[in-house]
């Protein structure tokens, strides 16, 4: 009788202990990873891989909230890519650019990618205009700044004792085609992966897993500004440099830890391009130019490097950049360009005239910088014009920034219109 008493124990321990098990298990899977609200300007979006070591779950659950929050979005973005694409021979062109860099791109980041993708109803089929999103068409959404080219920007910061607080300032003025219907628009975002030592902040658009404006836990920002050499495109063994900074920013934790990994000669890239960085107490440039050419430098500017004949930059603990590569010796696309060389000198303008002390307000201001009566034309040297996406101003050192995103009405305001955004690391 004791026997059969202890041997039922043993089996009500038993399953008791199995029971609870599944019960941990099923929570752990219950728990949600992604959450995306709704702020009207934007969305806010949250990645929490902690517990979780999957990216292609992560990109799975983050593709269906997706679809929650904006059941639109796969019409959305595929009538942007047919767009931009113009035609079915520049489509399936953009298509095999894609898929000579996807085999260069983080496995993390690819599992991301196609995790997403499966919640959408093109699944394989590659067809231009017909309202749903493939995996091919995610990743081209996600590698247009490495195949399309659709971006012109701009960037500032002042640091040291040209600020109030003895910190660093800086700006960036994201300027993108939005799409003839402001698709681009009605998806902006901004999106905090939480994952440990690796956490960053993206601000950008719904789906797009790489870095256009970033920032990580350690205060570093850093931002992808366009800038062509003219050199003959070609995919062939190239890397994603929107990509290569989210890997950057991820694992290194200082401003000259990410310039180094991405101007190393082992990464190469399909376009000539910049990456505007920023940390608690410094603003610089790296001129990423890959053309491979004598005047082809892959070298950080600092507001006191030595610049090519004819630029000047006569402002201390300050920086600046449009679209073209300034170092002495590099390739000189800016001197016969309106655009940069015109925004560059309203730059330096209304820097000026902010004083000899800038606050967070005063940085505001140059963002906001066009001559006319509303924001117009690049050439004309307004920074804030009628291609500006996204404004950021951001002050490290005191995890700070605040956000302008372009409005879903058609017209810009006379005055952007900023919003602090929280950080939720």
């Amino acid at each position: 009788m004791r026997r059969k008493l202890l041997y039922l124990l043993s089996v009500i321990v038993l399953v008791t202990g199995l029971n609870l098990g599944a019960v941990t298990i099923n929570a752990a899977d219950n728990i949600q990873r992604v959450t995306i609200t709704d702020k009207g300007s934007h969305y806010e979006v949250i990645l929490n891989f902690k517990g979780e070591k999957s990216h292609e779950k992560m990109g799975r659950e983050y593709g269906s909230q997706i679809l929650k929050a904006n059941p639109k979005y796969e019409a959305l973005v595929d009538s942007y890519l047919a767009e931009i694409t113009m035609n079915d021979e520049v489509y399936n062109a953009m298509l095999k650019r894609v898929n000579d860099i996807i085999p260069q791109i983080d496995k993390y980041y690819v599992d991301e990618i196609k995790g997403l993708a499966s919640n959408f109803t093109g699944k394989n089929e590659n067809v231009r205009g017909d309202g749903k999103l493939s995996t091919g068409e995610m990743f081209l959404m996600n590698l247009c700044p490495d195949v399309v080219r659709p971006s012109q920007c701009c960037a500032a910061g002042v640091y040291g004792d040209k600020t109030e607080k003895n910190d660093n300032l800086s700006m960036r003025i994201l300027d993108w085609h939005a799409g003839s219907e402001n698709q681009l628009v009605k998806i902006q975002s901004v999106v905090t992966y939480k994952n440990s030592d690796k956490s960053i902040c993206t601000i950008g658009y719904l789906g797009y897993m790489g870095c256009i404006s970033a920032f990580n836990d350690n205060k570093v920002f850093g931002a992808i500004l366009d800038s062509g050499t003219g050199k003959e495109y070609t995919s062939e063994n190239k890397r994603s440099y929107p990509f290569d900074l989210r890997h950057a920013l991820e694992n290194y934790t200082t401003l000259n830890g990410v310039a180094a990994y991405l101007k190393s000669p082992v990464r190469n890239y399909t376009y000539g391009h910049l990456i505007f960085l920023s940390d608690s107490t410094v603003s610089k440039v790296l001129e990423n130019n890959i053309s491979g050419k004598e005047n082809s430098l892959r070298e950080v500017r600092t507001g006191k490097s030595e610049l090519n004949r004819g630029i000047s930059w006569d402002i201390d603990n300050a920086i600046g950049s449009v679209n073209s590569f300034m170092l002495k010796g590099n390739l000189d696309n800016h001197s016969d360009n309106p655009s940069n060389t015109n925004r560059l000198a309203s730059m330096k303008k209304v820097i000026k005239e902010q004083g000899k002390k800038f606050t967070f307000d005063n940085m505001k201001a140059v963002a906001a910088y066009y001559q006319g009566d509303k924001p117009g034309l690049q050439k004309d040297g307004d920074l804030y014009n009628t291609t500006t996406q996204q404004i950021i101003v951001f002050e490290p050192s005191i995890s700070r920034y605040e956000v302008f995103f372009k409005p879903l009405s058609e017209d810009l305001p006379k005055v952007p219109v900023f919003e602090k955004i929280p950080v939720l690391f």
